[in-house]
């Protein structure tokens, strides 16, 4: 019987190895799982270093990024109602924040505003007291707001996922063609990190 164990042991190593084998680079090549807090800060830091960017070129007493979301449903159709939050903001000493007054905002209520960056992508109003074209007077004027500037954001398929915007509050600012190449520049790198940080968050 002696002579018949090196052949059993040959054939469970004959069977046994490559599934060994194989288990062992499943577990090497296993991706580890992907820690959601960690990609929101790290994803967050990189939005808020590209909005510090523009500010410092610029300096503009207040810069926000508002993002497009579903708020509720219609009766009785159940058809989302789109609405738009500010998720992003930074400003400038002494410039008050107006995010918190900017959450779950029906898109109806900027019909004007909207259809415009939807259609040339930009909204420039450089007098915001003589302008009250695009119903926004809530919106840069409220707190103060001498111009006023709108980007539309686009994700990487070009779909309009959200808005940059500028206000300059000590006095009329129009922007100079360096500055305009940089926030152009700025907006698109935003729209890509939004759209691949939701393309991740949806895995």
């Amino acid at each position: 019987m002696e002579f018949l164990l090196p052949v059993v042991l040959a054939l469970i190593t004959s069977i046994l190895g490559p599934i060994a084998v194989e288990w062992v680079r499943k577990k090497l090549n296993k991706p580890t799982t992907a820690d959601p807090l960690a990609e929101a800060i790290e994803h967050n830091q990189e939005i808020d270093h590209q909005l510090q960017l523009i500010m410092d070129e610029t300096d503009a007493s207040r810069i926000w990024i508002a993002q497009f979301h579903n708020g509720g449903h219609f009766y009785p159709t159940g058809k989302s109602i789109q609405k738009f939050s500010i998720f992003y903001e930074k400003v400038a000493p002494a410039i008050n924040s107006i995010m918190e007054l900017f959450q779950n905002i029906p898109v109806s209520l900027f019909p004007k505003a909207l259809g415009q960056l939807f259609k040339e992508r930009e909204l420039i109003i450089l007098d915001c007291e003589g302008n009250n074209n695009y119903d926004l007077p809530s919106v840069p004027g409220e707190r103060g707001s001498q111009s006023f500037y709108m980007l539309s954001i686009h994700d990487t398929d070009d779909r309009f996922i959200g808005v940059l915007a500028l206000s300059f509050v000590e006095k009329e600012r129009k922007l100079t063609k360096d500055e305009w190449i940089l926030i152009r520049s700025k907006t698109g790198t935003i729209g890509t990190l939004l759209a691949n940080y939701l393309k991740n968050t949806k895995k």
